[in-house]
Order: structure tokens, then C-alpha cells, then sequence
């Protein structure tokens, strides 16, 4: 929440909660002018000394003493914040700690009634912010290992336990980088890997594990929940100091690897992204 500065606001919030707390009167000039920012280190003496707002106290009374109606309604004024919600106080700095929690407490939650409080820029994770750049495709997703299946449909659901393999369909050749978001919500670098040594692709039907790999499935692993899956197609095999070798288990991305990558994309131009999901049950 960005807070629209105090100083600003001043003068409306206190005429605000002035109408608030029912000050009226004496009560709502001793309140104003005692709460005002820039009478903060001002001594309750020196702003009864003032002639034109010690006449304004006195006005009506016979012989009226400005300073003791000053702090006899401050006083007043105090307690009826610390009854609204202020924490109680004792002493001379009653009014500093009233003053506080206006400030601090109440002011953000009028500044928010009034519509004076801006949103907080939303940060997305890299990991979002790749999706934006992904195009949803039917072109590729799981299928169960070792089931025979004509129609060519992928899985929508694979159940926790299972074995499945993955297909894509490429249109062009290059060089491929699968990524995945799991349902613990960590993300993995599947091509290249040990399932899938040999990133670059020619166009048709692709199967992770690659045959050269020796692997024959994945094993669904972790929780159910929802699995995304990234593709990056790209002519030239991307220069990033962290992509692993085609012999290693499967990289576990941080948000670096995932931020370089996004840098990479965006300054290269090279790269076609696409994206799929499935849910994963029990």
C-alpha cells in the first residue's frame, strides 16, 4: 500500500476526524491546532500565548483562564481517543502518543476511505512472466507409458505414482529447452538432461525420454496439483552460462536462471515459447 504523504493531508484528516470524534467548539480549535504537524515541539504554553486563539478560549467565560481551558478540554480530548482506540497515556505526553496514533493508525485507513492510496505495483515472478510470453499449444503434452492410445490425445489428468512420457510436435527443427513448474512449485530444466541429452530437434513428433537416453518414462512425483510445462524452441542453442550438460539429472532453476533466461529471450529475439499444463490427481 503506498501511503499518500501526511503533510499533504494534514489539514482535510483533521478537520475529518474532528467531525469524527464529535470535537465541536473550543474543543475542535484546541484539537486542530494542538494536533497540527508543524506545532509538534510548540509548548502548550507558547500556543495559549498566541492573543487571538487564548480570546477565542476565553470567549464567553467571565475571567476565563485560556491556559487551564487548554488543557482541561485537551485532557477531555484525549480520553475520548483513548476510548475510540488510541493506547492509554498518562503525563504531558498524552497528546504526543493520541497525536502518534492518528498519524500512524487512523490516517492510513482514511487515506484508503478517501481513494488516496495507490495500489502497490504487482512484481511478478519470472516464472509468470515467462508464461506471458508463452503461446498455449495442443501440440504437445503426456501420455501414460506403455499405453496404447490412437486417437493421439494427451492426458488432461495423470495420476500421482504413474509413468508418462512427453510429446511435442515441432513444426520447425532447433534446439529445444523444457522447463517445468511442478506441483511442489519448483521448477526444473527437463531438456537438456539425462532424460533428454540431445537438445537439438529435428521437425515431426518428439518423445522425452529421448531413446539414446536409456530411460524409458518419468514418474509423476510430489503432490497433486497443477504441472506447467514451457517449451523454447530456438535456432541457436541459447548461451547461458548455466544450462546444463545432456548427461546430468534434471536442473533445479532458481529465480536467476529463470531471470537470465527471460534477458536472453527478449534481448536474442530468438526463441519460439510455448506452453501446457495437466493436473496431476491421487
Amino acid at each position: 500500500m503506498n501511503l499518500p504523504r501526511y503533510e499533504d493531508h494534514e489539514g482535510d484528516f483533521l478537520n475529518a476526524m474532528a467531525t469524527r470524534f464529535g470535537f465541536t467548539g473550543k474543543n475542535s480549535l484546541i484539537f486542530e491546532k494542538r494536533f497540527l504537524e508543524d506545532n509538534r515541539e510548540v509548548t502548550h504554553e507558547k500556543l495559549v500565548g498566541n492573543p487571538k486563539f487564548a480570546e477565542k478560549l476565553i470567549q464567553g467565560t467571565k475571567n476565563g483562564d485560556a491556559s487551564r481551558i487548554f488543557r482541561q478540554q485537551l485532557k477531555a480530548i484525549c480520553e475520548k481517543l483513548e476510548t475510540a482506540g488510541c493506547p492509554p497515556s498518562t503525563g504531558d505526553g498524552r497528546w504526543a502518543n493520541a497525536k502518534r496514533w492518528l498519524r500512524e493508525v487512523v490516517f492510513p485507513q482514511w487515506a484508503k476511505e478517501q481513494g488516496l492510496v495507490a495500489d502497490a505495483p504487482v512484481t511478478l515472478h519470472p516464472w509468470e512472466k515467462l508464461l506471458k510470453l508463452a503461446t498455449p499449444t495442443d501440440k504437445m503434452g503426456p501420455k501414460l507409458a506403455g499405453v496404447l492410445d490412437m486417437v493421439g490425445d494427451y492426458q488432461e489428468c495423470v495420476p500421482l505414482g504413474s509413468h508418462i512420457i512427453f510429446e511435442l510436435k515441432l513444426e520447425t527443427p532447433g534446439y529445444l529447452l523444457l522447463l517445468e513448474k511442478g506441483t511442489t512449485g519448483r521448477f526444473w530444466c527437463l531438456c537438456p538432461s539425462v532424460f533428454a541429452p540431445q537438445p537439438y530437434l529435428g521437425e515431426g513428433v518428439v518423445v522425452l525420454p529421448q531413446p539414446v537416453s536409456g530411460k524409458k518414462s518419468f514418474k509423476i512425483t510430489g503432490q497433486v496439483g497443477l504441472e506447467q510445462i514451457v517449451a523454447i524452441i530456438g535456432k541457436d542453442n541459447p548461451s547461458l552460462d548455466w544450462l546444463p550438460e545432456g548427461s546430468g539429472k534434471p536442473l533445479q532453476m532458481e529465480e536467476g536462471h529463470l531471470n537470465e533466461l527471460l534477458e536472453y529471450l527478449q534481448s536474442s529475439g530468438d526463441g519460439k515459447v510455448f506452453y501446457t499444463e495437466y493436473t496431476v490427481t491421487a
